[in-house]
């Protein structure tokens, strides 16, 4: 069966897959703050994770209701599977029993791809806003900036916990 080519590119069915595709990696990806964040042996670093976790929230909840305006919402396969992938992601043969320095290392390395990938995703949204009215140019450029934010703050707690974690 060929699809029509109108589902891949330029139209409305394009950016509402694309939306509900960022919706199932933001499910995961607050699972994981939200999970490495209470885990996290520095506390402090665990305060930043969850910091960010809530902001995750809210930007999830943004989608969730700019997918709905889009066409059909949030898809709770992908979704489902995303977390499923995400609980999948702590197993670490190395930290089967007890939580290490470096868990919470490959954690926060993980949160780097994370944002990365959102930051990417609004970009994206950026780049094609004056197309769709319901995007909205300044929402985008604020979780824009605000993803940048946590990225470099993600960042400077790696540095941190890779020093811990690796060094002498």
């Amino acid at each position: 069966m060929k699809l029509p080519l109108a589902i891949f590119h330029g139209d409305r069915n394009s950016i509402a897959a694309y939306v509900r595709t960022h919706i199932a990696g933001s499910t995961a990806g607050v699972r994981l703050f939200e999970h490495s964040g209470r885990h996290q042996l520095d506390r402090e670093v665990g305060a930043i994770v969850l910091e960010i976790a809530e902001q995750l929230f809210e930007e999830r909840d943004y989608l969730c209701d700019l997918a709905d305006r889009l066409g059909p919402g949030e898809n709770p396969i992908f979704s489902t599977l995303a977390a499923l992938g995400e609980k999948v992601s702590r197993l670490k043969p190395t930290d089967l029993f007890r939580r290490t320095e470096t868990t919470d290392l490959a954690d926060l390395e993980a949160m780097r791809i994370a944002l990365s990938g959102k930051l990417a995703g609004w970009d994206s949204m950026l780049a094609v806003v004056d197309e769709y009215d319901e995007l909205d140019r300044a929402v985008l450029e604020g979780y824009r900036d605000q993803a940048l934010q946590q990225r470099e703050r993600i960042t400077d707690a790696h540095r941190l916990v890779a020093k811990r974690a690796l060094g002498r």
